[in-house]
C-alpha cells in the first residue's frame, strides 16, 4: 500500500515590519497605503522618485508613531462632546447647518463617523501641542513687521487718480443741434483753461455738472470707477494733462489728471494680528517638528527598510 504524500501548501507573504518604533511597530501594508495616493496613477513611478515617496512617508509614519505614543503616555483624552463641539464651531465658520456638513463630506467620500475619528486625532494633537510645544513658541515683533514689509513690497498697489472735470449736459433723447451745442461749450471752456485760466474757476462760472461748485472737483478714482469712456481717456494721459472733448451719454466731459499716486498699503497695526498669526502657527509647525526630531532621535527607532 502506498501512502500519497499531500503537497506542502505554498507559503505567502502577508506582511513585513518596515520599522521599530519603541513598543510599535509599522508594516509595509501601512506604508503602501501611505505611499499609494502620491504614486503615478497608472504610469509607472520611476524608482528614484518611488523611493524618495517612500522615505518621505515612513518618516510621516514614524513621526506619527511617536505623537501617537506621546498622547498616551500623557494620558490625554478627548470626550464625544468635544468633538460634537468642533463639529458645530467648524459649521458656524462655514455658515453650514450639520445637514449641510454631512452632505460636503458624503460628497468627498467621507461619512461623518469617519470626520468625527479624524477630528477627534486632530484634537488630540492641539491637546499635546498646548502641553509639549507650545511653550517653545515665541513670534518676536521685529518677525512680524519685517513680513509685513515683505508683503507690502510684493504686493501690487492699485494706481488712484485725481481728477477734475467740467460737464455739458445734454438730454438722452438729444438732437445734433443739442450736442454740438454741449460740444462747442467744452471747447470754448477747455480753449479757456488751456489759455491759462484756473480750472477750478471755470469749472465754477461754467460746468453744468453736480461739482461745478467744488471746482469740478471729483476727487481721488481708480480706473475702475470711472465711466468707460472717461476711463478709456485718462488711461493714455500723463499728470497735468487735459482731455479733448469725451462724449457720453450724459453729455460731453473735459477732464483734468490732476494728480495720480499709488494706493497706500494696510498699515502695521491694521495687518499685525492678521501677520502674527501665520507667523505663530509657522512656528508651531516648526517647533512642533523639533520636538518630534528629538524624540526619535532619543528614541529606539529601527528602519528595516
Amino acid at each position: 500500500m502506498t501512502l500519497a504524500l499531500a503537497a506542502a501548501p505554498e507559503r505567502k507573504l502577508v506582511d513585513r515590519i518596515v520599522a521599530v518604533v519603541n513598543e510599535d511597530v509599522i508594516t509595509l501594508s501601512e506604508l503602501d497605503a501611505t505611499t499609494k495616493p502620491y504614486l503615478s496613477g497608472q504610469d509607472p513611478t520611476p524608482p528614484e522618485k518611488r523611493a524618495s515617496l517612500m522615505q518621505a512617508a515612513l518618516d510621516s509614519l514614524i513621526a506619527e508613531k511617536l505623537i501617537q505614543q506621546q498622547i498616551r503616555e500623557a494620558k490625554l483624552d478627548v470626550s464625544p462632546d468635544d468633538v460634537e463641539r468642533a463639529i458645530d464651531d467648524i459649521a458656524k465658520q462655514n455658515h453650514l447647518t450639520r445637514d449641510d456638513l454631512k452632505g460636503a463630506l458624503e460628497s468627498r467620500g467621507m461619512s461623518m463617523a469617519q470626520y468625527k475619528a479624524d477630528l477627534e486625532k486632530q484634537l488630540l494633537r492641539l491637546k499635546l501641542v498646548d502641553l509639549k510645544v507650545r511653550s517653545r513658541v515665541v513670534v518676536p515683533d521685529a518677525d512680524v513687521r519685517a513680513e509685513w514689509e515683505r508683503q507690502v513690497s510684493l504686493e501690487k498697489r492699485e494706481k488712484l487718480l485725481k481728477l477734475r472735470h467740467l460737464l455739458f449736459h445734454f438730454g438722452e433723447s438729444a438732437d445734433v443741434g443739442d450736442k454740438k451745442r454741449a460740444l462747442d461749450a467744452a471747447v470754448k471752456a477747455r480753449n479757456r483753461v488751456v489759455g491759462g485760466e484756473d480750472f477750478g474757476a471755470v469749472a465754477k462760472a461754467v460746468s453744468e455738472g453736480p461739482t461745478a461748485a467744488d471746482g469740478g472737483d471729483l476727487g481721488w478714482f481708480t480706473g475702475t470707477n470711472l465711466l468707460p469712456e472717461l476711463a478709456r481717456a485718462v488711461a493714455k494721459m500723463q499728470v497735468g494733462e487735459i482731455s479733448g472733448p469725451i462724449e457720453t451719454d450724459n453729455g460731453v466731459h473735459i477732464v483734468w489728471l490732476e494728480d495720480a499716486k499709488l494706493k497706500e498699503p494696510a498699515g502695521f497695526e491694521a495687518a499685525r494680528a492678521q501677520i502674527y498669526q501665520k507667523l505663530y502657527q509657522e512656528e508651531v509647525e516648526h517647533q512642533m517638528k523639533v520636538w518630534v526630531d528629538e524624540l526619535r532621535s532619543t528614541g529606539a527607532v529601527e528602519v528595516r527598510l
